[in-house]
């Protein structure tokens, strides 16, 4: 009991107290990040209206059941879809699709699971919502003989949803052209930043405790599927990654794997650098420009036949 009473044992406790909330801290913000608030898109949402939108549902390639949005357009030309964020639903990306849409595109932006309308009890913050995009890609190519032209598909994503298309383009070559906005490198980098906020020194030394209770309530290994070693193998197609300058950290991830991609005569690759991007927030004129590019790298890419 003195020791307790002790500078030395005084020390000890405030250590164990520091490591104690630490540990509390990372636990509820992997659940946070696991389980982000469900919104579904709201009812009568304008631009769903305007752009004569349907709504369909298809499953997941292990089963679970997906909503989505479907913008019909010329026949024969590829479809391309949109993934959304963690904590978004398909809505997030509506004026981006009314915009692709106008080009001719058919385009398909769904709700990932445990978002918006879709099932699911539980984000894996791109693992198993790389079986979503899957799942997304095999229904766009089972669409009406002659509504699109399924050998080349285009896609979108952001945050999560940029992560989640690479690994499910690693699965399926019909995936072509890709536009990545803030592409996480793995799922260990988004939980570490992500359940220690703003705490330099908890991310440099306490970045295994997310990483493993992430492990535990999901079953997934973080590192078991990782974007920035499937990003290499993507060799003849055509991507363009969007970083954030206003997020360094990221940024220099982005930069790093855009730097393991391999040169090809017969594919595109572009990375630009924006103030802000699809994930990180733009304002009404920036995010038209951010539109006229996104949509004139597919134009360009995926031509009419």
């Amino acid at each position: 009991m003195k020791f307790w009473r002790s500078i030395p044992g005084a020390l000890v406790l405030v250590s164990l107290l520091g490591t104690t909330a630490g540990f509390v801290m990372a636990a509820v913000q992997v659940q946070r990040l696991m389980h982000p608030a469900r919104t579904a898109a709201a009812e009568g949402d304008l631009g769903a209206e305007l752009a004569k939108v349907e709504e369909v549902q298809f499953p997941a390639a292990d089963g679970v059941p997906l909503t989505g949005w479907l913008l019909h357009g010329t026949p024969g030309r590829a479809p391309i879809i949109l993934c959304h964020d963690l904590g978004e639903n398909k809505s997030a990306l509506i004026n981006l699709a009314i915009a692709i849409n106008r080009e001719g595109f058919t385009v398909l932006a769904f709700d990932f699971r445990d978002h918006g309308g879709s099932g699911g009890t539980a984000s894996t913050l791109g693992i198993d919502e790389a079986r979503d995009v899957t799942g997304a890609t095999d229904y766009v190519a089972t669409l009406p003989k002659g509504a699109v032209d399924a050998r080349a598909i285009g896609i979108f994503g952001a945050g999560m949803g940029a992560h989640a298309a690479v690994l499910a383009a690693g699965d399926r070559p019909a995936l072509r052209v890709l536009v990545l906005d803030g592409l996480w490198p793995d799922v260990r980098w988004k939980l570490v930043r992500g359940a220690l906020p703003d705490w330099s020194w908890g991310q440099q030394h306490m970045g295994a405790v997310p990483v493993a209770m992430f492990a535990l309530l999901s079953g997934s290994a973080p590192g078991s599927r990782r974007a920035a070693d499937v990003l290499p193998g993507l060799a003849g197609r055509d991507l363009l990654l969007v970083s954030p300058a206003g997020d360094g950290r990221l940024d220099e991830a982005m930069k790093a794997m855009y730097a393991t991609l391999p040169e090809r005569r017969d594919s595109e690759r572009n990375l630009i650098t924006l103030p802000a991007t699809r994930a990180s927030g733009l304002s009404a004129d920036e995010l038209a420009r951010y539109h006229k590019r996104v949509v004139a790298f597919f134009t360009s890419r995926l031509p009419a036949r």
